[in-house]
């Protein structure tokens, strides 16, 4: 029996009835979200690319996020008062410490083991574990006054993507498809790669009370990289493109008596874009396609940067495509960033991997003409303490630290704010995250204060309650 003929067939009716196979389907499943890619109707037009604002000085965003916690004083920051006082506690003119890294108020002070030089015709001052990036120092401003109040790796990293210390937040990412949707038609607009599980999870990148059309799309480093898209090899297009339509019909029929319910038309409308995905997705990241030069450029073929060059090379591909925004994790499910011990030998380590690939993204987005419209940042969830943590370790610090923007309209090849003698605290143009949001999306066109979306009744937005600006000494 196929169907009761007295009540019209449900989707759950028709799985549990018919076994017809609808997991050989992309649209019942795309990366395992609840609704993760495009919809039709509304949701079609969630994603549809429209205007800002404003105009904009970027079309779209590679992040660059050091998962752990990089030292700003051994890479953007560097303080030559750490060597006078190394091995010692700091001195009473720095004032009392209150602080949550530290169990003893007789912490002692951990001397930096890099040197650091100026490049460019700006003199920026950059550490020499990034040797390949220094030469796009004029490319570069450099945040040196970062600050939050979360000590911890998880409210840290919510608050870095989203705002705000709480989980189920919208992350940027969410927030810039949310505003601007996508150019890519065939492609997600948010795109997502890491190299390991997260502290706090998935939920740093998800979509919050977004609707779910912003979820980000996850592109795995297994083979196959998206789950579930690949066509069998007996199903034709014309029967995969009839199968599908008999699905979506039953989809909608389900969606009818559901209104408001976007996770499920964000899931009818994952298989209309999983289906166009089937040629477009491995077109995008098919790096066979690419030169052997351009190979060798991102180190693809060293051992050390192969992993993090091919990420970064399928972020320039994505964003050649229309990708709006895409989320680079480096230092996942490991030590990575996360220097309690080791801080030296651990960043060189990390440094090796990602200098060249990121240096070999900024040169070929330039090459390309693309990087005047793509914001590349560089980041983690917070810095490093100024004392150690052990014998060589450093503790979390998230009163002082650096982050970097290039591209997208940014005026390269300085640095801005700064922290104290020790690199403990911002003390000079201290820019609250907050802040930092406001200008990435007004980069993008996007006015911080009118990105709005109504959640249990508040018109929320990125950048919360509290007071922001745009950093206007930034912009180009």
């Amino acid at each position: 029996m196929f169907c009761q003929p007295h009540r019209p067939l449900s989707r759950r009716d028709l799985l549990a009835q018919a076994g017809l196979g609808f997991g050989t389907l992309a649209a019942l499943g795309v990366l395992g979200q609840e609704g993760v890619l495009g919809q039709e109707g509304v949701a079609a037009h969630a994603l549809a690319s429209r205007p800002g604002h404003f105009p904009p000085r970027a079309r779209a965003v590679i992040s660059l996020f050091m998962h752990g916690g990089p030292s700003q004083l051994d890479t953007f920051d560097p303080k030559p008062l750490l060597a006078r006082y190394a091995g010692q506690t700091l001195p009473e003119s720095f004032g009392s410490l209150d602080l949550e890294f530290t169990k003893s108020s007789t912490a002692k002070v951990l001397a930096s083991r890099r040197t650091f030089a100026r490049y460019g015709q700006s003199g920026l001052e950059i550490s020499d574990l990034f040797p390949y990036l220094a030469s796009h120092a004029d490319r570069l401003a450099v945040v040196r006054s970062c600050h939050h109040t979360e000590f911890n790796h998880s409210p840290a990293l919510y608050f870095m993507h989203g705002g705000n210390r709480q989980m189920g937040r919208p992350s940027l990412g969410a927030w810039c498809t949310y505003g601007l949707g996508s150019e890519a038609e065939d492609l997600p607009g948010y795109v997502v790669m890491r190299d390991g599980p997260l502290k706090s999870g998935p939920e740093t990148y998800g979509a919050g009370f977004l609707p779910a059309v912003h979820q980000a799309t996850e592109l795995r480093s297994a083979t196959p990289p998206i789950l579930y898209l690949n066509r069998a090899a007996a199903a034709p297009p014309l029967d995969t493109r009839r199968l599908l339509d008999f699905a979506q019909a039953l989809n909608r029929q389900h969606a009818a008596v559901r209104a408001g319910d976007d996770r499920l038309s964000a899931r009818i409308a994952a298989g209309e874009l999983a289906f166009r995905m089937q040629s477009a997705a491995p077109e995008a990241i098919d790096l066979a396609r690419e030169t052997a030069a351009t190979h060798r450029l991102y180190g693809l073929d060293r051992d050390q940067t192969r992993s993090f060059g091919t990420q970064c090379l399928i972020a320039r591909r994505l964003v050649e495509r229309g990708v709006r925004f895409v989320q680079l994790y480096h230092g996942g499910g490991n030590v990575g960033w996360d220097t309690h011990g080791n801080n030296d030998g651990q960043h060189q380590i990390n440094a090796l991997q990602t200098d060249g690939p990121i240096a070999a993204l900024l040169e070929d987005l330039a090459a390309r003409g693309l990087l005047d419209s793509t914001l590349v940042m560089w980041g983690g969830e917070f810095g490093r303490t100024p004392t150690s943590e052990g014998a060589d370790g450093r503790d979390h610090s998230p009163y002082g630290f650096s982050v970097w923007l290039a591209g997208g309209g940014v005026r390269g090849g300085m640095a801005y704010g700064a922290t104290d003698d020790f690199g403990f605290n911002a003390v000079e143009n201290k820019v609250p995250i907050r802040d930092l949001h406001a200008t990435i999306l007004h980069l993008l066109g996007l006015g911080h204060e009118e990105l709005t979306y109504l959640f249990q009744g508040l018109d929320q937005k990125l950048t919360g309650v509290e007071p922001a600006r745009v950093i206007r000494e930034l912009l180009a």
